[in-house]
C-alpha cells in the first residue's frame, strides 16, 4: 500500500485514467495540491468524486506575484477552506528561481504568511515548496506554531535538512531519488520516521530517461528509499503508509 503525499492532479489531461493506473499499483490515497489559484476550486471538486483523494488548497509561491487583488482572493480561498473544514495548507511557500524581482518576492511574502498565519490559527498541516530559498523559508518557519510541516521535494544544505528534522518536519521524496544526489541525500540523512512519498506530478523527469510523475510511481520510490535506508522494501512501505496516515487521515 502506498500514498503520493504530493500530487497536482488537476494538471493531468486524463484525470480518471492516472487515478485508475494509481489504484492499480496499490496507491491508496493521493494528497491533491493546487497549483494555480483557480485550481482551488477543481481540487476540492475532485477530492468529492474520489474518495482517495485528500485535497490541499493554497496559493504557490511562483503564482504569488502574478496576481491581483489579492485581498478579494484570499477572501475567497479563506471561505473555501474553512467551510470545508481543509486541513491541507499548500503547495505554500518561496521561490527565488522563478521569481528574482524584490517586487515578485514581496508578494511571495505576503501570500506565504497570510497562509502560514491561517493554518496556525486553524491548527492545519502545510505542505512547504522551498527553491533557492530554503533558509529563509526555515528562519520564516520560527515564527508560528505549527501543527505539521511537510517539506516538499527539499533540495537545501545538509546543515537545513539536521535543522528541519530537529524542528520535527516531515520530508516527501520525489522519484527524483532514482538518480538525484541532493534527494539522495535527503533520504540518507533523515530518520525514517519523518520521510514520505510523492510523485509531484505532473512534473517531467528527465533522468536516466524523460518520464512523467504520477502517483503509480510510488512503489519505485519506496524500493529506492529502501535501498538507501538499506531495510526491506515492503517494510518500508508499510512504515511509510502508516506514517503518511497518521498525518494526513488522523483526526483533529
Amino acid at each position: 500500500m502506498y500514498f503520493d503525499t504530493h500530487c497536482h492532479l488537476t494538471l493531468f489531461k486524463d484525470i480518471p485514467s492516472v487515478i485508475s493506473k494509481a489504484r492499480a499499483h496499490s496507491v491508496n490515497y493521493i494528497l491533491a495540491v493546487s497549483m494555480y489559484y483557480r485550481d482551488n476550486w477543481s481540487v476540492l471538486k475532485l477530492a468529492e468524486e474520489y474518495p482517495e483523494i485528500i485535497p490541499a488548497l493554497g496559493i504557490h509561491p511562483i503564482e504569488a506575484p502574478n496576481l491581483s487583488n489579492l485581498e478579494k482572493k484570499f477572501e475567497s480561498l479563506d471561505k473555501l477552506i474553512l467551510e470545508n473544514n481543509i486541513h491541507v495548507i499548500g503547495e505554500i511557500g518561496l521561490d527565488r528561481y522563478f521569481n528574482k524581482t524584490v517586487e515578485a518576492w514581496k508578494q511571495q511574502l505576503l501570500v506565504f504568511e497570510h497562509y502560514l498565519e491561517l493554518a496556525e490559527r486553524n491548527n492545519c498541516i502545510i505542505n512547504l515548496h522551498g527553491k533557492d530559498a530554503e533558509g529563509e523559508l526555515f528562519a520564516i518557519l520560527t515564527k508560528y506554531n505549527l501543527r505539521t510541516v511537510v517539506v516538499h521535494w527539499f533540495a537545501g544544505s545538509p546543515k537545513l535538512i539536521k535543522d528541519g528534522i530537529n524542528r520535527g518536519f516531515y520530508f516527501s521524496v520525489t522519484p527524483a531519488v532514482t538518480y538525484s544526489k541532493k534527494m539522495r541525500s535527503v533520504v540518507e540523512l533523515v530518520p525514517m520516521e519523518q520521510l514520505l512519498s510523492e510523485s509531484d506530478g505532473p512534473v517531467k523527469y528527465k533522468k536516466p530517461h524523460r518520464f512523467i510523475g504520477e502517483p503509480a510511481l510510488m512503489e519505485e520510490v519506496v524500493k529506492e528509499i529502501a535501498d538507501i535506508k538499506q531495510k526491506n522494501h515492503e517494510e518500508v512501505a508499510r512504515f511509510l503508509y502508516k506514517t503518511a496516515k497518521g498525518i494526513f487521515l488522523k483526526k483533529l
